[in-house]
Formats: C-alpha cells, structure tokens, sequence
C-alpha cells in the first residue's frame, strides 16, 4: 500500500512540474474519493466532527456517513444548528451529538453568528461561518452589523468531550470552526488514537497557525497536502490513495 502510494504522489509532483495533470492531482486529492475508496458502503466508520453544523449544509459527510455502519461525535456549538443537526441524523443514534463549543477552558464562551431572521439576505454560506472571531464576520463588508448576533454557549477542551463520549477510535477527524481550526487540532491528543485521516479548515488562519498545523500533522507522521480551502492530513500506512 504504502509504495503504490508514493507512486501515485510521486506522478502527481511530476505531473506538475511539467505543468500537466490538474485533474489527475485534483482526483487524488479529494477526500471525498478517498474515504469512498477506503470505505466502501456498509463497511464500519468512526468519525469526529467539530463544528458540524445540521449535518448536512456545505458538506459531503452527510452522505458518506449514513450508507455506513457508523459511531461517530459531531459537535455543533450553536443551538439553532445543532437542533437541524439532531434532526438530520435522528436514524443514526449511533452518532453522538454535542451541542458545545470545543475551546481551551471549560465553561461558556461567546459566538457571533448571522441573525436567522436576516439571513435569507446573503448567500447560503453565511450559516457556516459562525465564529469566536468577530472580525471572521465583519471582515465582509456587505453583511451588516446590526444583523450579527452574539450566542453563548457552553464550552470544553475537546478530549474532555471525546472521552465523556466514550468513543476511543476514529477514523476520520474533521475541523471547520472558522479561524479556531489549529487550536482543536491541537487539542485532539494524538498520544492515545490517531486517526487515519484527519481534515481540518486552513484558509482563515494566520501564517504563524499555519505554519503550526503542517507542523503537527507532519510530527504525527501524517502526508500533509492542501485541498481547496482545507488542510488534510492520512496515514500513508492505513489509507490507499
């Protein structure tokens, strides 16, 4: 597995630096098709998932997910979505679902999001970028600043919420909370499980956090590649390309 791995890698870096094979390099590269090749439907599937939102909206895992025999946590801070969140997946009692942040202290903590009663005025995808950075919604000059609200919510360190959960083996572990993506990748103790892939948003960290993700991953002995907006990380040991 692992030699036709580094085949397959070692084509795609050929391919561009002749400045050929962007489909090629796309296809390998997709998580999508990876997960699907490695697990094929009906197969068993663990997963984590911080900051799931319904459960469905601006993701594939959705779909994956429910044609598998799962177990798995997703973890939505923001009541309004993580009730579509448990709606979504109520056939799925196997999946645990946290309505919490994922943060370095316990207690609360504050998120600004879009007010639901404005949000028909933007695009879809203001639903998914509610955050603890303020500045993450007001940076888009067209969306209005009477129309963010701030939401409390609780809050845990993530391994605090993994292991309540009683869950100990993933195989895929998904980020997207929209600027704190390094900091709960770098919670996740990788000491006790390392999962086989792990996915994480990249685009709205900061060079240094940046820089400190790749880092991780590769101290974790993962193949670390970019993949649209995200960071993704796979044991070239336990996934085929």
């Amino acid at each position: 597995m692992v030699i036709k791995n580094y085949i397959y890698i070692i084509l795609a870096i050929v391919s561009k630096s002749l400045g050929r094979g962007k489909y090629y390099r796309k296809k390998l590269y997709s998580t999508r098709r990876i997960l699907e090749k490695n697990f094929p439907e009906n197969s068993d599937f663990s997963f984590l998932q911080v900051g799931a939102n319904d459960g469905r909206s601006f993701d594939f895992l959705y779909g994956f997910v429910i044609k598998r025999n799962i177990s798995g946590i997703a973890i939505e801070p923001i009541k309004e979505y993580y009730n579509e969140l448990c709606e979504n997946y109520k056939s799925q009692p196997t999946i645990i679902k946290i309505n919490k942040a994922v943060n370095r202290k316990k207690g609360s903590a504050v998120i600004y999001k879009i007010d639901r009663n404005h949000i028909d005025l933007y695009p879809d995808w203001v639903k998914g970028i509610a955050s603890f950075n303020l500045g993450h919604l007001t940076k888009f000059d067209y969306i209005k600043k009477e129309h963010i609200l701030e939401e409390k919510v609780a809050a845990e360190p993530l391994m605090d919420i993994v292991n309540e959960c009683n869950i100990s083996k993933f195989d895929y572990f998904q980020v997207d909370t929209e600027g704190y993506d390094y900091q709960v990748v770098d919670m996740f103790d990788f000491s006790i499980d390392r999962p086989k892939m792990v996915k994480a948003e990249y685009v709205n960290l900061n060079p240094e956090e940046k820089k400190k993700m790749k880092r991780k991953l590769k101290n974790n002995r993962y193949y670390v590649f970019l993949q649209g907006l995200d960071i993704v990380g796979i044991d070239l040991k336990r996934i085929k390309l």
